[in-house]
């Protein structure tokens, strides 16, 4: 009896070392690119209950991350952006909740996203079980455990581990049912496929690989198989009832809003609404009749069919072996496998597959359903434009876990145990040791993480690490920085006091930081020409890997005073437009603080905007005094000097950009 419990207690505690690592891994780390948006939909949806917000992505896995928002006293996201929400526009929605998310939901959430990876690893032990026993689950279960792109993804309020989880659940009820015909195990199936078709888009994919697993079982069906008649009657009836059950299901999640429209009531509807609506609704009418009802939910149609157009036409702007482009690279997503995987893990998988090949003419049914899933999303995928990291593969993993288990199918001695035990350990060291940074690990065939983004870094550069460079311009009581965001940089420096300013074109000495995915990923020429001289050098010192600082022993100018009350209310005039009434204002504040740098700088700003260029120049001047690096300052001077015909002065200056 105690031999029985160790697999379920080697199970849990694999489990357990995965959601504590992925939890800790996060637990200081900002918000990423995608963490807003999907917990905007989710917050929305729970208070609402309109889905509008929820086109790009369908909203199961939004509304499981948004649930500590119903305990919390979290103002209407409504309320905080009206404009977004009347524009159905998530992303701007998202900005206007930003400060809550940050401060109050991130955490909460995120951990509340694990609950996805607890039903990932249960269920590879279940099947694994049944496979080849359960003494032998314990390799695809530390697979699991030791996986990098499933720990960095588990616990971001996105919907890629929700996608992992249930069409890996979907493919094995499918399994389940087709080798055991029953009532519960088709609800298991139908339960499962409108789970994952409600959490994401890419399970649209699930559509060929149960049409081919169901071929298959039809021409190599399991060792008791049913006449082909009745297969075909298996097959069929169970097509049909989980169609039925996904179009249901899909329905009721999003409220049965907008279903039964015709493409001209989506045309109609469409009209001055954030873009994916009119360019789904603008698809639909190309393909389908006008006089017929479409049966699904107006908001789920119009995002299927963009993200559609997306993988399919536009793709995604990604970095990839030095180029920068909108995917189609046919070798992207099986180089990554290559370099995103521990090398241990990747040698077991090898192994894995060729003893299951050479168990194909006692095994074949469970080997060959094994491989068609991950075969099929790599191909598709691979032909496919929207190639913007790993985690649009992760379904494949515990598949390739799986077929890795086969390496201790077969009686095996006791040399080949412990040379599996050793690649398990090496990969589970492998993994701890690039702690916390799991979204940039790569393994040495890339050259680890200080290289590896050299080859792909879209997916990867998440904007994950802006929390730990405001601890560093913290520690180092820096308060302005030259500065290359990703996504919601901007906003978390200068919530943290931090001011920002753009990219010096050359290297001026000044202290910057730069993502990695913006340093490569641009197709603005000047700001490429900008970002050239960063690549010709190592920078000083690297943040979780994504962050690339240069000049990190400059020092920018001395902080803003303490007093900025005459300052703000001059900055307010001159941006509303009243140039020559914050004049004076500045010119006040000046004589309680005469060095503040941003004070001169947005006088002579206030007076060339007067056209007193003769009056702006000593304030540019005085500005580069104070700060020499200040690049907009000699920009404006430069420019000064040139209206007034002093083309001269204006050469030292540099280019006006």
């Amino acid at each position: 009896m105690r031999r029985n419990r160790l697999p379920l207690l080697f199970a849990v505690i694999c489990i357990i070392f995965f959601v504590v690592t992925a939890a800790l891994s996060v637990f200081k780390a900002s918000s990423t690119w995608d963490d807003p948006p999907h917990l905007a939909g989710g917050i929305a949806q729970w208070q609402t209950g309109d889905p509008r917000l929820n086109a790009d992505h369908p909203p199961f896995a939004r509304l499981v991350g948004a649930i500590p928002s119903l305990f919390m006293d979290v103002p209407r996201l409504v309320d905080r952006g009206p404009w977004a929400w009347a524009r159905w526009d998530i992303n701007s929605a998202a900005s206007a909740y930003f400060d809550i998310i940050e401060d109050r939901l991130l955490w909460p959430s995120r951990l509340t996203m694990l609950s996805f990876s607890v039903l990932l690893g249960f269920l590879l032990y279940q099947w694994g079980g049944e496979l080849y026993g359960r003494q032998k689950t314990w390799l695809p279960l530390a697979l699991y455990a030791f996986c990098p792109p499933l720990i960095a993804n588990a616990t971001l309020v996105t919907t890629d581990l929700a996608a992992t989880a249930f069409i890996f659940s979907a493919v094995y009820s499918w399994w389940r049912y087709l080798s055991h015909p029953s009532k519960t195990n088709l609800a298991w199936i139908c339960l499962s496929v409108t789970l994952a078709f409600a959490s994401k888009h890419t399970a649209i994919l699930l559509a060929p690989i149960l049409l081919t697993t169901a071929i298959i079982y039809l021409g190599l069906p399991p060792s008791t198989p049913f006449p082909l008649a009745r297969r075909l009657r298996i097959v069929g009836f169970a097509l049909l009832v989980i169609s039925i059950a996904t179009v249901a299901g899909l329905n009721s999640i999003y409220f049965f809003d907008g279903v039964f429209l015709t493409p001209p009531e989506y045309i109609a509807r469409s009209s001055g609404m954030f873009a994916i609506f009119p360019k789904g609704s603008e698809t639909l009418a190309k393909i389908w009749p006008s006089w017929l009802p479409v049966p699904l939910p107006y908001v789920y149609v119009c995002g299927l069919l963009a993200a559609l157009g997306n993988v399919g036409e536009l793709g995604h702007a990604t970095y990839f072996l030095g180029q920068a482009g909108y995917g189609g690279w046919p070798n992207y997503f099986l180089m990554l496998l290559l370099i995103k995987l521990p090398i241990p893990t990747l040698i077991l998988i090898t192994f894995g597959i060729s003893r299951a090949v050479s168990r194909l003419p006692r095994d074949g049914w469970n080997i060959v359903y094994l491989m068609t899933p991950p075969l099929l999303l790599l191909l598709i995928a691979s032909n496919g434009k929207m190639q913007i990291g790993i985690r649009h593969i992760l379904p494949a993993l515990p598949f390739l876990f799986l077929l890795a288990g086969y390496t201790l199918r077969n009686p095996v001695r006791l040399w080949h145990t412990f040379a599996v035990t050793g690649l398990v350990a090496a990969s589970g060291f492998n993994t701890v040791v690039k702690f916390p940074n799991y979204l940039m690990y790569y393994n040495f065939l890339a050259g680890g993480p200080n290289q590896g983004w050299r080859i792909s870094v879209t997916g990867d550069d998440f904007g994950q690490g802006d929390a730990d460079l405001v601890r560093w311009l913290q520690v180092r009581g820096i308060k302005q920085i030259a500065y290359g965001g990703f996504g919601w940089g901007g906003a978390v420096l200068n919530r943290a006091g931090i001011n920002t300013t753009p990219i010096p074109c050359d290297d001026t000495g000044e202290l910057l930081a730069i993502h990695a995915g913006q340093l490569l990923l641009t197709y603005d020429l000047e700001k490429k020409r900008c970002y050239d001289w960063m690549l010709l050098r190592e920078p000083d010192e690297k943040i979780g890997y994504s962050i690339f600082i240069y000049n990190s022993d400059n020092r920018p100018p001395l902080p803003p005073p303490a007093n900025l009350t005459l300052f703000s209310e001059a900055l307010k005039l001159q941006l509303s437009g009243q140039p020559e009434s914050a004049i004076p204002v500045y010119k006040k504040y000046l004589q309680q603080e005469p060095n503040y740098y941003q004070a001169h700088f947005n006088l002579g700003c206030a007076l060339m905007d007067t056209h007193q260029c003769e009056s702006a120049i000593p304030e540019f001047e005085r500005t580069l005094e104070l700060w020499p690096a200040y690049q907009e300052a000699h920009q404006y001077l430069a420019k000064c000097h040139r209206l007034l015909g002093e083309i001269d002065k204006a050469k030292p200056h540099g280019q006006i950009r």
